[in-house]
């Protein structure tokens, strides 16, 4: 697999969140959802090593009767070696911003279809989470949002939001303007939310991408994650999107 295709990345769900409602324990249930992420070849993150190194792979093949499923391996054998090696691997996709994580307690050598790959058993249980705070919500655009991002040398980068969620926020990035790479991480970066206040966020570069607009106009957006975000900014940014989704809503009845 390519582990630097970073785009396709999907991040564990936060600690103190409340899964309890969203897990699934029936094997039944738990086949299905796997047979799902097959069927449609959905990339899903592999976590291991005690959350120190990740790759992504694609379920290949479930075996309801046995409990078992089978996944790619890495085309780095130093990361197979790792992954066989570790004691709790966690997966996790989002098919159609639906979170699924589960965790294995170890995973073993198989073979596919005259292929080499990676096997486990069924986890014990299986978390589905589809909450409406993980959906990105577009931002205004005609008086839009801004977030200040720190540089080097003590210049700052101010960009327009496109759109925001609990998990990260995505941006406009200027003509010409370049530096911001994929993994980096910029502290104290000023998040303005308007009448819901400034915060000041740590924010990780998780991808970029080209957005040709029905004008033939070209822009980049580039995608940010939140990292380690505090408990009071996301229940201010719980009320900042039900706000956007009222005046939306608002919007949409006239």
């Amino acid at each position: 697999m390519a582990e630097q295709d970073l785009k396709n990345t999907v991040t564990l769900i936060p600690d103190g969140v409340d899964v309890g409602p969203y897990l699934l324990r029936s094997p039944l249930e738990i086949g299905y959802v796997l047979r799902s992420l097959s069927a449609s070849n959905e990339f899903v993150s592999v976590y291991f090593a005690n959350g120190q190194q990740f790759m992504l792979t694609t379920v290949l093949d479930v075996d309801a009767k046995q409990g078992t499923f089978i996944f790619d391996n890495s085309a780095v054998e130093s990361t197979n070696r790792a992954l066989l090696a570790s004691d709790r691997c966690v997966f996790v996709a989002a098919p159609d911003g639906v979170k699924i994580q589960f965790s294995v307690r170890g995973v073993r050598k198989a073979s596919y279809q005259g292929l080499t790959a990676l096997e486990s058993d069924f986890p014990a249980d299986l978390i589905k989470l589809q909450r409406r705070e993980y959906f990105r919500l577009d931002t205004p655009m005609g008086k839009p949002f801004k977030c200040k991002i720190p540089l080097a040398g003590g210049k700052v980068l101010e960009l327009s939001l496109h759109d925001i969620s609990l998990g990260g926020l995505g941006a406009w990035l200027p003509v010409g303007v370049d530096g911001l790479d994929v993994m980096d991480v910029f502290p104290g970066c000023k998040l303005d939310l308007g009448a819901f206040g400034l915060l000041e966020v740590k924010l990780e570069v998780r991808g970029k991408r080209t957005i040709t607009q029905k004008n033939g106009t070209v822009q980049r957006l580039v995608g940010f994650q939140f990292i380690d975000l505090p408990r009071q900014y996301e229940n201010v940014l719980q009320r900042f999107i039900a706000q956007l989704e009222r005046e939306r809503h608002q919007l949409l009845k006239k």
